[in-house]
């Protein structure tokens, strides 16, 4: 057997899937939104400094892909080992040496990649203007124009992304998550005015 084929088998039996589809749609959700808010506080509280913009954003995307790994690391293994403890328990079997036993290992590995390098990766597409910004700090309108319209074409991809999952309305789905990266900039701009008062 190739280690495709293992790996395709270790999937099956663990059923990583769905989750791992679960974790990426809602933690790229995160990190799209979180620097989205940090791009947008700081244009609106004109603070035009590109270098904060960036730092503020890499340290949030490398919080997220941290917690992500070690979040779901470890709860994935206590989830993991509690199945494994019960169908210990049903077969009257130690199963240590068990493709059911490395089909854990490897649905909490996956999980736990695919929820930390989510965030961290499109919070990372939405700084890539930043970087020119730095060079170049009278593009800055068009460094923010760039990232949050990279953001919103993000969100709309997520969620026609999740509405191919559920098998339901794809174009619905894009614009309901949507709508929630535009509440998010609307909040954002409206903390800004008040704040200003």
């Amino acid at each position: 057997m190739s280690k495709i084929d293992e790996m395709e088998q270790l999937a099956r039996i663990s059923k990583v899937g769905p989750i791992a589809r679960r974790y990426f749609a809602m933690n790229a959700f995160d990190g799209t939104l979180t620097i989205l808010g940090i791009v947008l506080a700081s244009h609106f509280a004109s603070h035009f400094d590109a270098r904060a913009v960036v730092a503020a954003g890499i340290g949030a995307c490398l919080a997220m892909m941290f917690s992500g790994l070690a979040g779901t690391y470890l709860a994935e293994k206590a989830e993991r080992e509690r199945e494994l403890r019960e169908m210990e328990n049903a077969l009257l079997r130690n199963l240590d040496s068990t493709i059911y036993k490395r089909a854990s290992r490897f649905a909490i590995i996956i999980s736990s990649i695919v929820d930390g390098f989510a965030p961290f990766i499109t919070g990372l597409m939405l700084l890539v203007p930043f970087f020119f910004v730095l060079f170049n700090p009278t593009i800055w309108g068009i460094g923010v124009i760039v990232s949050v319209a990279t953001g919103f074409i993000l969100l709309f991809l997520l969620g026609i992304f999740l509405g191919r999952v559920s098998e339901q309305n794809q174009w619905l789905y894009g614009l309901q998550t949507l709508a929630a990266g535009l509440g998010t900039a609307a909040a954002i701009i409206l903390l800004e005015i008040f704040l200003t008062f």
